[in-house]
């Protein structure tokens, strides 16, 4: 399975959980291990489980560096991409800002609209941006 396939999963993971209001570990680590093959299980794993914990800091900043539409407002699909990148920057081990933010495009163009491809981009990079200038 690719990494591609993977991030894949893992959004649909993400939005599973936010649409069923079950954003915590267990619920995380249950759907990780029906859905990832077991050689990928701890990587994806390790992902949610960052993205989980610190999902209050990962929403304040995305409602940060969105101009228009907060968490609460956005496309449910367009959370869990952005969320899933964002859990990749923080709390995976080996992804570039830059692929992570690409993929996050793709999986938009794939799941979503253009219109969110190109508001994931700006509200990602806007993240990015202003981590670096800290």
């Amino acid at each position: 399975m690719t990494r591609n396939e993977i991030r894949e999963i893992l959004m649909q993971i993400m939005y599973e959980m936010d649409a069923a209001r079950t954003m915590d570990l267990e619920t995380a680590r249950k759907l990780a291990g029906e859905k990832l093959p077991s050689k990928n299980l701890q990587r994806g794993i390790t992902i949610l489980t960052g993205i989980v914990e610190h999902l209050e800091e990962i929403d304040a900043s995305i409602n940060a560096h969105s101009r228009s539409w907060k968490t609460n407002r956005m496309s449910k699909v367009d959370l869990a991409i952005m969320r899933l990148a964002l859990g990749e920057i923080k709390y995976g081990e080996d992804v570039p800002q830059a692929v992570a933010i690409n993929e996050a495009i793709n999986l938009a163009k794939k799941y979503s609209t253009e219109q969110s491809s190109k508001f994931i981009h700006g509200v990602l990079g806007a993240i990015v941006n202003a981590s670096q200038e800290q």
